[in-house]
C-alpha cells in the first residue's frame, strides 16, 4: 500500500479515469474520480510545502479520494443534465 503515497500512481490514475470516461461515453461519471485522483496527486506533490494532515497515511488519502470525488461528482452531473436537456430542445433531429 505504499505506493498509494505516491503522487505519480494518482496522476497514472487520473489520466486512466479520464480517457476512460471519453473513450466510453458515461457522461462525465469517471470524470469526477479523475479530478479527485489528480487533486490527490497534487496534495501529495506539495506535500512538504503545504504540510496537509490527510498525506500522511493511505487510508486517509483513499478517504480524501473518495470524498472529494463524490463532491465534484454531484455537481457536475446536475451540470450535464441540465445541458442535456438544453440540447434536446433546440435538436433540428426531434422526432
Amino acid at each position: 500500500m505504499d505506493l498509494l503515497l505516491r503522487y505519480e500512481i494518482w496522476f497514472i490514475a487520473a489520466v486512466i479515469f479520464v480517457a476512460v470516461d471519453v473513450l466510453i461515453g458515461l457522461d462525465f461519471i469517471l470524470l469526477a474520480f479523475g479530478i479527485g485522483a489528480a487533486t490527490t496527486g497534487a496534495s501529495l506533490f506539495w506535500d512538504d510545502s503545504l504540510n496537509l494532515p490527510y498525506t500522511t497515511n493511505w487510508e486517509f488519502l483513499i478517504t480524501f479520494f473518495g470524498i472529494f470525488s463524490l463532491c465534484i461528482l454531484v455537481p457536475l452531473r446536475i451540470l450535464v443534465k441540465r445541458l442535456q436537456r438544453e440540447d434536446d430542445v433546440a435538436d433540428i433531429n426531434k422526432y
